[in-house]
């Protein structure tokens, strides 16, 4: 069996790290001694390093080991995660989710699909909260609440197929091929800028190599509370617009989306007028997809061709 690294990046989620951490302890073979936990704190100022150390005083059989990285962002402490770890197998997991048993194994057993496997796609269940859901939610937004589920039987991803990084494995061949995840992309602090596990796949496949998707390497991750209100949705759509414009690195994209636009626009007085929330919801997100493409575009006219924190609104 190949030695394990399981690396988990947070960044203030003190509680959600403990359950995560104990959820994990919970689901790994207790004859599995080649498994290493690293948590990578990224500048955290909650009580981070004490729920870790709360953790090992607890688990001394299943130690987790404590990284820093005060580079703020989600893709630099993927990386230094990438750098510290030890593992043949490298496995990421959010520190939001819930682990549960055979979770590994799923994981590692997907590698077998074929002799350039480098990244498996674990499946991500939702779980939610104990309230009620708004009115305008729906199923055709578990995609932005990071739900992965691709069918019951593992495959090959076809090229351009997304993946998400909640919970994702990649071989060390593969790491050291393809190096670490764009800085320029992924979340920071609250900037909700993604589309560093898309970039990543691409270089993937660039290097020859293939990626798995696990149903049975599952795990559920948390809906939080605060990700049911339109707000939040509404700011993931623009920094969903903002991603796909520095992802394309194509200055006339958002004139593409001007039709789009007005359409939108139009449908959201429609909506307006006869009362349905859901439409009403649906057409103002896609309203904030498009300006996000057009803020980003605003900052490319200021010289800002790739994103950093100091591009922040």
């Amino acid at each position: 069996m190949p030695s394990v690294s399981i690396i988990i990046c947070t960044y203030n989620r003190q509680d959600y790290l403990r359950d995560t951490l104990q959820s994990l302890a919970q689901s790994l073979p207790p004859d599995r001694k080649d498994v290493e936990i690293l948590v990578v704190n990224n500048a955290s100022t909650d009580k981070t390093e004490a729920v870790v150390r709360e953790y090992n005083a607890s688990h001394p059989e299943r130690l987790a080991a404590l990284v820093r990285e005060d580079r703020k962002g989600l893709s630099c402490a993927r990386n230094t995660g990438m750098d510290q770890a030890k593992g043949d197998i490298l496995c990421f997991l959010d520190d939001d989710v819930f682990v549960p048993e055979g979770w590994l194994d799923g994981i590692i057993s997907a590698f077998s699909l074929g002799e350039r496997v480098g990244c498996v796609a674990g499946q991500i269940r939702l779980r939610w909260p104990d309230t009620e859901r708004p009115a305008w939610l729906d199923d055709r937004y578990s995609g932005i609440l990071s739900e992965y589920i691709r069918g019951d039987k593992p495959f090959i991803l076809k090229r351009g197929e997304d993946f998400f990084g909640a919970n994702f494995a990649l071989t060390r061949e593969a790491a050291t091929a393809v190096g670490g995840f764009n800085m320029d992309l992924g979340r920071k602090e609250c900037v909700l800028l993604s589309g560093e596990d898309t970039e990543y796949a691409k270089r993937l496949w660039d290097r020859g190599f293939s990626i798995a998707y696990s149903p049975e390497g599952y795990i559920y991750h948390r809906v939080l509370p605060d990700r049911l209100s339109f707000r939040w949705v509404g700011k993931r759509y623009f920094w969903a617009g903002v991603t796909t414009y520095f992802q394309r690195q194509q200055w006339y994209y958002p004139l593409t989306s001007l039709p789009r636009l007005v359409t939108c626009c139009i449908l959201f007085l429609a909506a307006s007028l006869t009362g349905n929330v859901r439409r009403l919801a649906l057409s103002s997100f896609r309203v904030m997809n498009t300006a996000g493409a057009f803020y980003a575009w605003y900052l490319h006219a200021r010289g800002i061709k790739r994103f950093s924190a100091g591009a922040s609104a």
